[in-house]
């Protein structure tokens, strides 16, 4: 298949429609949060809790990271003690985040170019929530 059939394949497979709509439109509703003190056990109970792929690392001044299911079982598989590790230790601190009002299609293709599974979503300098790879795939092709 050349490069041009594959481009025509995927525009056809996607939801236009849907790849013009704000971000926000397909964001969980609620903030799931963890403090960078938390124990990775702490974390891990938050996002099974909340049935998520991340969750964002709060300080008193806002986000300051971010934490993924990938991130703890990275750690489960060194055999790291999952109650004295912190959160702060396995983070993210290069928080890639998205405005409310981008197309979920322009995420989509920040999140390629970031080399990131999740995005938090910001109203001004506030984030909002966060958005997974799965929900903009799923807003795609719907």
């Amino acid at each position: 298949m050349s490069a041009v059939e594959h481009d025509q394949m995927a525009e056809d497979l996607l939801d236009a429609t849907a790849a013009r709509q704000p971000i926000h439109t397909i964001m969980g509703t609620g903030l799931a949060t963890v403090e960078q003190h938390d124990s990775v056990r702490d974390a891990a109970r938050e996002l099974t809790s909340n049935d998520i792929g991340a969750v964002l690392v709060s300080s008193p001044v806002g986000p300051v990271g971010i934490l993924s299911e990938r991130d703890i079982v990275a750690v489960v598989a060194l055999g790291f003690d999952l109650e004295a590790e912190q959160v702060k230790t396995l983070m993210s601190v290069d928080l890639i985040t998205a405005a409310a009002t981008d197309p979920i299609a322009d995420v989509g293709k920040l999140m390629v170019q970031s080399g990131v599974r999740h995005v938090a979503v910001r109203d001004g300098s506030k984030v909002i929530g966060v958005v997974s790879m799965r929900d903009i795939l799923d807003a795609l092709l719907a």
